[in-house]
């Protein structure tokens, strides 16, 4: 009885004491530790692993625990079934971790990466990241968005009107007509610079940009301007989609 007790995951006290409590019906650790040559501490506490196995209950009197082992065919299958229950929560434990791994290498191999900024400091360095990659830019919004995050028209023609001229960076915007309140932003020459006009304006205090491999969100909520970059490849394809699309359903001016 031993050894199959060992392969159900008892360890070798657990067994001696398991047994002690069998052939002694209501004993207390003491006697279990007499019966067991165990000392009383370590008897106390696999009988408190025996009890989590379900396979022993126990009544204090008189401030001392009586132990009542559990009937062997009741008590076994509730420990079984225990067991079952870790092994369940085991199985589904590795199946979310093998989803997260799988995530994480996708994202790893993917390359993509999320960049988070507020402040000045975010579009100082949306900036950065949109002139540093040479690419066209494709935005949709109202350029007083970025006018009134930098505190002023002056502010933002050297922050990214001259660095983008002198790099000969080319712009496509989709607006609406009150950027042609600043003529420094709104004058379409040479090809660098071009704009579709929506209808009506665009309040709403974001705007999106597409560059290259990349995506740029800028809001500006209660005066503080907030930056989120993805640099994923494929949600820069769609949302360059989505712009071609409009772009092509306005009139060209």
């Amino acid at each position: 009885m031993d050894k199959e007790l060992r392969a159900l995951g008892l360890e070798d006290k657990e067994v001696k004491i398991y047994l002690a409590c069998l052939a002694n019906d209501a004993s207390t650790p003491t006697q279990v530790a007499k019966l067991t040559g165990l000392k009383r501490a370590t008897v106390y506490f696999y009988l408190e692993r025996l009890k989590e196995k379900r396979l022993i209950e126990w009544e204090v009197h008189k401030a001392r625990k009586h132990i009542s082992p559990i009937p062997p065919h009741k008590g076994l299958k509730r420990y079984i079934a225990k067991k079952q229950e870790e092994v369940n929560r085991s199985e589904n434990l590795v199946k979310q971790l093998l989803t997260h791994i799988e995530k994480v290498a996708h994202e790893k191999t993917s390359g993509s990466k999320v960049y988070h900024y507020e402040g000045e400091e975010g579009i100082r360095f949306a900036i950065d990241k949109l002139l540093s990659s040479r690419k066209v830019i494709y935005w949709i919004g109202s350029m007083e968005l970025f006018i009134a995050a930098v505190g002023g028209e002056e502010e933002w023609h050297k922050m990214f009107t001259v660095r983008r001229l002198e790099l000969g960076t080319v712009t496509r915007g989709i607006t609406d007509r009150r950027i042609l309140k600043y003529p420094r932003f709104s004058e379409m020459k040479d090809g660098r610079r071009n704009f579709r006009f929506l209808k009506e304006d665009f309040d709403i205090p974001a705007l999106l940009g597409i560059f290259g491999d990349s995506i740029c969100f800028f809001s500006l909520q209660k005066k503080e301007a907030r930056v989120v970059l993805i640099e994923n490849a494929l949600m820069a394809q769609m949302l360059k989609f989505f712009f071609d699309s409009l772009w092509a359903s306005l009139p060209e001016e």
